[in-house]
């Protein structure tokens, strides 16, 4: 069954933010971890809202393991860390047909 991860992060800088973003995109690409998309709040440029898609929760600690490393990632995930002010993860799953 498909899993999705949905990321909140909040960041000191939109543009360092949007930079960042860019550069991960590249290795998310590298490992073919699916992006559905990126969105920023409408009301807080600072806010922005990424989902991922995975075949399944072993597709997904697979990837992860794989990016984690990546030398790259690492050091994009330590500059992440500098801009970023908060971060949230929520696993989320298809809801089934009669539940």
């Amino acid at each position: 069954m498909a899993m999705y991860m949905l990321y909140r992060s909040c960041s000191k800088s939109a543009k360092d933010m949007n930079d960042l973003r860019m550069k991960f995109e590249d290795i998310y690409n590298k490992y073919d971890v699916d992006i559905v998309g990126f969105w920023v709040n409408a009301n807080d440029e600072n806010e922005l809202y990424y989902l991922s898609k995975y075949d399944d929760e072993n597709d997904y600690k697979m990837k992860v393991e794989r990016l984690r490393k990546d030398e790259e990632y690492v050091r994009l995930s330590k500059e992440l860390n500098e801009v970023r002010t908060s971060i949230e993860t929520t696993k989320l799953l298809p809801m089934m047909a009669g539940a």
